[in-house]
């Protein structure tokens, strides 16, 4: 997946703003997910997406800096789970020679982290995208459309992970 859209304030509640970063499926349909992320965790993700290199490293550079330090680098972000469409579930895989593992965290760090780190993909499982992925005009895909789906291969051999 690829960072689509970052905002930055976006309605949350009565009287609350949040921020909301966008992925989007490289594949067609093109599906899209909408993911609702604190304020400063838009501001990491935007910063990271634009190229910008802040004059100090934020808590994203230094937990990269500290895996590189450890002979390790981020690999991939992976959004694992939803549930109604508004609570988000990641994981972050760390790779280290031939070992890979994966640690639960946010999808918005999980982002901010994977754009910082060269090479680093941004992916998301199948049933995420069918659960909660639309189109570009906010529409979902019919079963029809899923069903015709051609899928890149995940190269590490994560069933059902889709490449966004």
């Amino acid at each position: 997946m690829t960072v689509g859209d970052v905002r930055l304030a976006v309605p949350a509640g009565p009287g609350v703003e949040a921020g909301m970063v966008t992925l989007r499926e490289e594949a067609p349909p093109h599906r899209q997910l909408r993911i609702v992320v604190g304020q400063p965790e838009a501001r990491a993700i935007r910063a990271a997406w634009q190229g910008d290199v802040p004059a100090r490293p934020s808590t994203w550079d230094l937990l990269v800096s500290a895996v590189a330090l450890l002979d390790g680098r981020v690999e991939r972000a992976v959004i694992t789970a939803v549930e109604e469409e508004r609570h988000w579930y990641a994981s972050l895989e760390l790779e280290r020679g031939e070992e890979r593992r994966a640690l639960a965290c946010r999808p918005s760090d999980a982002v901010a982290l994977a754009l910082r780190s060269w090479g680093a993909g941004i992916f998301a499982h199948e049933e995420v995208l069918i659960a909660a992925g639309v189109l570009e005009d906010g529409t979902k895909p019919g079963a029809a459309a899923r069903d015709g789906l051609d899928r890149e291969v995940d190269p590490g051999g994560n069933e059902g992970t889709s490449f966004i």
